[in-house]
């Protein structure tokens, strides 16, 4: 009877090792430069994840080259994104026995952004347009302790208003920090 007791708690025990090491379902509140929001990440498959969010804050004014750039002041605007995600070093992470709570590792990913014109304008602000904004970027995602969690990435992104149909390349930069909430 203890044998059989010692190996149920033993594979309870791996068990529930190895499920840190899976990918987790997190619905996390967003803190950025560019804003706050909700987010939800979704396991596709053992690597492949897609967090979906949305939020407010700043928008975006777009020329054509090199020419967008990000504003924000009294008016908020709201945003859509999705953004797919390829975790490639989970398992090694495993291996030197680093910690994988909270989907953490580094990615690849494809993000594309829909940010909206400012809901209010007052006489003194310009107006910004409406924005389609697509990245592929790489990144790390770790877990701080607790539910919180930090995000940085860097990539390529080409911007377009769906306004003027102006379309503009830009350096993909961003810091993030999550609240897991479930």
């Amino acid at each position: 009877m203890k044998k059989v007791f010692l190996l149920v708690t033993l594979i309870s025990i791996g068990n529930l090792f190895s499920q840190e090491s899976k990918l987790q379902k997190q619905f996390k509140t967003d803190f950025n430069f560019l804003g706050i929001g909700l987010s939800y990440e979704i396991p596709l498959s053992e690597k492949w994840t897609v967090d979906l969010s949305s939020g407010v804050g700043g928008g975006y004014r777009i020329g054509n080259g090199f020419a967008a750039e990000w504003v924000i002041n009294s008016s908020l605007a709201a945003y859509l994104k999705s953004e797919f995600k390829y975790y490639y070093n989970r398992e090694k992470r495993e291996r030197k026995g680093k910690n994988n709570l909270n989907n953490s590792g580094n990615f690849i990913a494809f993000q594309t952004k829909y940010n909206t014109k400012r809901f209010s304008l007052s006489k003194t602000e310009l107006p910004l347009e409406s924005a389609l904004l697509n990245e592929i970027h790489w990144g790390i995602q770790r877990s701080l302790g607790g539910n919180w969690l930090f995000n940085f990435h860097a990539g390529l992104g080409y911007a377009r208003d769906l306004d003027f149909s102006n379309g503009s390349v830009y350096p993909a930069l961003g810091i993030k920090f999550s609240y897991k909430l479930f």
